[in-house]
């Protein structure tokens, strides 16, 4: 009798814990589908994003030579080498604005000096200048230097923009680039616009912004290639780039999906400052992975379980029933399998909330404690919440130069130096990629979040010594950081990324103090410090960065 109750339980005992096996596992299915979605729309945005590094430099440029020649920036921008360094850039060229009444003096001009859209030595266009569409305005939008990746790329030299982005008189107007689809002749794009001002710098007021105003910096961008960098490590993986606005409804696809895949839909913000104040108007990554497998006969681990256990229970229970006597025996050899279960679901609970390859916290543990930190400073306002975002510069280079094996270690290096410049209440986490949080709570302030940026940058700064010995490299990193109140983690998080997206954009090796209180509408800057110049003054940067009002980016002031 004794025999046949074990086998029940055991049974039963194995049932159950088959079930919250397939349950776990659907879970953690469920969110590596999530964190697959979230870092595929990070990496489109970043690729998206990297197109200001070219934009930053042919500002410069031009703001720095405001009659430049249709050859001048030709030459300048095969100097740059762009076409290799941007696959995906199809056109680059700069804008004007001109009033119907100079509409003759512009023609004359681009007669004496016409585009040559294959390069500074290649033959001018050839036409008479017809504007593109057609009709009397009171201004019109037209290039006066531009340079295409190939004929099928090139536009028409009377092309009016203003008449294809709808966007872009007010982009002049925000001092904000304008990401918007760009249809012509049958195919559509990514089109960037970015409004260049006399000087370099973006002026503080709109006003300031008109009299300043030179003209366009535009980009045409193939959203083909964005995609596939965006999927790079995803396989099976689809996605769908959507553009939805007053204006044009745009959807750019990559992969297609799985039947029953998980689907997640990440909001872009970028360009939506340019005229597009709608929350549900913008452009939105709709991700694709495969589907999540319910149920215990479905789950190979919890079949696995589910046999083996029933087995186990059958084993002992006959066992109880030879022996007889060894009845304590046979109960200890069942609590001995019971607390192995017991331990492996422990085990899966805690792969679920920590990053495999570093056992930091994943993004799941890092949101919860970063919820729990804030509801702490709600209750006692002495204390400040605060994070800060670590990103390794270039690390796709060390995996392309050294091997994955030696970017794993260095992002377990990373992980195991955050943790030792940090108190042991404070919290480091792995959000995935490159990507590491750091949260804290300060009764300092913003002091105490600068100088733990200044120990993080000088710990991480140290070489890195190769598993194999064979020698040591070094890296540096950009750090984003926020403070102060934020309603919710997600909150706070987003303006630690913020500020590490002006700490990257204002050359890397650096990091960046996001003022959560600050309220300035619309028309938002930060300063950055950047290398010396030749001369030994120091070159400053201003970038304009969507919805974001961070303090001043600092070098890292620990030795090297």
């Amino acid at each position: 009798m004794a025999g046949v109750v074990l086998i029940l339980a055991g049974a039963l005992a194995a049932l159950l814990g088959a079930q919250a096996v397939a349950q776990s596992d659907a879970e953690r299915e469920r969110l590596a589908s999530h964190l697959a979605s979230a870092e595929i729309a990070s990496t489109l945005k970043l690729a998206i994003r990297r197109e200001e590094d070219l934009t930053v430099d042919t500002s410069a440029f031009v703001a720095n030579n405001p009659d430049v020649t249709a050859v001048k920036f030709d030459q300048w921008v095969e100097s740059m080498h762009a076409a290799q360094r941007y696959p995906e850039l199809q056109n680059l060229g700069l804008v004007m604005l001109v009033r119907a009444s100079k509409l003759p003096a512009f023609e004359a001009r681009m007669a004496a000096d016409p585009l040559r859209p294959q390069g500074s030595r290649s033959t001018a266009s050839a036409g008479d200048f017809q504007i593109v569409p057609e009709g009397k305005r009171a201004y019109y939008c037209l290039a006066v230097a531009g340079i295409a990746r190939n004929l099928a790329s090139d536009l028409p030299p009377g092309l009016d923009y203003c008449q294809l982005v709808k966007t872009m008189i007010k982009a002049r107007s925000l001092g904000v680039s304008g990401y918007a689809p760009v249809a012509d002749a049958g195919a559509t794009a990514l089109g960037v616009e970015t409004p260049v001002y006399r000087g370099g710098a973006t002026p503080r007021t709109v006003k300031a912004r008109i009299q300043a105003f030179q003209g366009w910096l535009g980009e045409r961008i193939e959203p083909k290639i964005l995609l596939e960098t965006a999927l790079a490590g995803h396989p099976g993986a689809a996605v769908v780039f959507r553009f939805n606005s007053r204006y044009s409804h745009v959807a750019f696809t990559s992969g297609k999906p799985s039947p029953g895949a998980q689907s997640t839909t990440v909001a872009l913000a970028v360009g939506r400052e340019a005229a597009l104040p709608s929350a549900h108007e913008g452009w939105t990554v709709q991700s694709f992975s495969a589907g999540v497998v319910g149920g215990v006969l479905a789950d190979s681990r919890a079949l696995a379980l589910l046999v083996g256990g029933i087995l186990l229970s059958v084993l002992l229970g006959l066992l109880v029933t030879v022996l007889g006597t060894g009845r304590v025996r046979a109960w200890s050899l069942v609590r001995e399998k019971t607390r192995e279960l017991s331990e492996k679901n422990r085990e899966l609970f805690h792969m679920t909330l920590h990053d495999p390859l570093t056992g930091l916290p994943n993004r799941l543990l890092v949101v919860d404690r970063a919820e729990r930190m804030l509801a702490r400073s709600a209750r006692d306002p002495q204390i400040v919440a605060g994070a800060l975002f670590v990103d390794v510069d270039d690390f796709k280079h060390v995996n392309d130069s050294l091997g994955h094996a030696t970017g794993d270690q260095l992002l377990r290096v990373v992980g195991a130096r955050l943790q030792s410049a940090v108190r042991d209440q404070d919290t480091v986490g792995r959000l995935g990629g490159d990507e590491f949080v750091v949260l804290v709570e300060s009764r300092t302030g913003d002091t105490e979040l600068v100088s733990l940026a200044d120990r993080i940058t000088g710990s991480l700064g140290e070489s890195v010594e190769l598993d194999d010995g064979s020698g040591s490299f070094s890296v540096t990193v950009s750090i984003g950081v926020a403070g102060g109140h934020h309603e919710t983690a997600d909150a706070l998080l987003r303006d630690a990324d913020r500020a590490l997206y002006a700490a990257k954009a204002a050359g890397k090796d650096r990091y960046t103090l996001f003022n959560a209180d600050f309220d300035g509408g619309t028309d938002l800057e930060a300063d950055h410090m950047a290398q010396p110049s030749a001369s030994g003054a120091p070159a400053a940067i201003s970038v304009g960065v969507p919805a974001v009002s961070p303090e001043r980016a600092h070098r890292p002031t620990s030795p090297r």
